[in-house]
């Protein structure tokens, strides 16, 4: 078993609606399970963003490549062939949506689904974290996702 995070730092999220926090492609070959995803912001008021979990057909652009590292200490530095990407400013193509919340952003978002309800990404799927509505100005996020490479 190949279990991976991938932690952004200190991003900066604008005032844009229809972001990507995290894209996630899988490689050809194998699957990914999302084993938990967690975000934390700096803002100290209260504003709530409405997150989504969604699939994609197509990749996004204007974001960064992001570098997963090896949980465990011995897997694979290529993160198991998923490409992570975070900020993605202009989503790919938007298929289903799997899971939607309100995130109010004084507290962590903290989702760690139980084993049975984990995410799955086919191979050479998209799953994009994306953030639906604008925040009120520039905010500073950090997080990880943590997710398991099969195949």
């Amino acid at each position: 078993m190949s279990v991976y995070t991938v932690p952004f730092d200190n991003l900066t999220v604008t005032n844009d609606s229809d972001q990507d926090i995290i894209e996630l492609t899988a490689p050809a070959d194998a699957v990914v399970k999302i084993h938990r995803i967690v975000l934390n912001s700096a803002t100290t008021t209260d504003e709530r963003v409405r997150l989504r979990l969604v699939r994609r057909s197509t990749n996004g652009s204007g974001g960064a490549a992001a570098t997963e590292v090896g949980v465990d200490g011995v897997s694979e530095a290529s993160g198991g062939g998923v490409a992570a990407v975070t900020l993605a400013t202009t989503p790919g193509t938007i298929g289903n949506i799997l899971q939607a919340w309100y995130w109010s952003q004084l507290s962590p978002f903290d989702e760690l689904p139980v084993p049975e309800d984990r995410v799955v990404i086919p191979p050479s799927g998209i799953l994009g974290l994306n953030l639906e509505t604008a925040v009120g100005s520039s905010r500073n996020w950090s997080g990880f996702v943590i997710y398991e490479v099969i195949g």
